[in-house]
C-alpha cells in the first residue's frame, strides 16, 4: 500500500515526542547518579513512552502488513476489534471513497483502540497507591498525546487533500 499524507503526518508526530522521551531517557541511562537525583521524572518519562508507543506500534504494523489484513480493515487484529466495536466508526468508513479506506480504517481504528485503553487505565486510578496513580496517569498521558497526534495528523491530512 502506498503511505498516505495522513500517515506519514501521524507518524512524524508521534516519533518526535517518542524521541524525546528516548533520548531523554537514553541520557540519563548513561549517568546513574543524575538518573537517581531525577527517577521520578525518569520513570514518568517511561510511562508515556509506553503509553504512546503502544498505540504507534500498532498504527505502524497495521499499515506495514494492510494488504494481508485487507478483510479485518487493513488493521491488526486487536485494532480491528476495538474499531468494529464502534459502528459509528465502521459507517464512516464503508462510506469513504475506496482509495480512503485504509486512512479511514487506520484512523478510527487507532482512536478506538487508545479510548479503550484510556478507559482501561481510567477504571484502576480509583484504586491505585499513589505511585501507582502516577505510572497511570502518564500512561494516560502518552495515550492522550498518540490520540492528539491521529487527530492532528486527520485534519492536516484535509488540508493536502484540498
Amino acid at each position: 500500500m502506498e503511505t498516505s499524507s495522513f500517515f506519514q503526518i501521524a507518524l512524524d508526530l508521534i516519533n518526535t515526542e517518542t524521541k524525546k522521551l528516548e533520548i531523554f531517557c537514553d541520557t540519563l541511562d548513561k549517568k546513574p547518579l543524575e538518573k537517581r537525583n531525577r527517577i521520578a521524572e525518569y520513570k514518568c518519562a517511561k510511562y508515556r513512552y509506553a503509553g504512546a508507543t503502544n498505540v504507534w506500534c500498532r498504527f505502524f504494523h497495521s499499515h506495514r502488513v494492510a494488504a494481508k489484513n485487507a478483510n479485518n480493515h487493513y488493521l491488526l487484529p486487536d485494532i480491528n476489534e476495538a474499531f468494529i466495536s464502534i459502528p459509528e466508526y465502521v459507517a464512516l468508513y464503508e462510506n469513504a471513497a475506496e482509495g480512503e479506506k485504509q486512512d479511514f480504517a487506520l484512523y478510527y481504528g487507532h482512536i478506538a483502540f487508545a479510548d479503550s485503553e484510556i478507559a482501561k487505565f481510567e477504571s484502576k486510578l480509583e484504586y491505585a497507591t499513589d505511585w501507582e496513580k502516577v505510572e497511570i496517569e502518564e500512561r494516560i498521558g502518552g495515550l492522550k498525546f498518540a490520540k492528539e497526534c491521529l487527530n492532528e495528523a486527520w485534519q492536516r491530512r484535509k488540508e493536502v487533500i484540498q
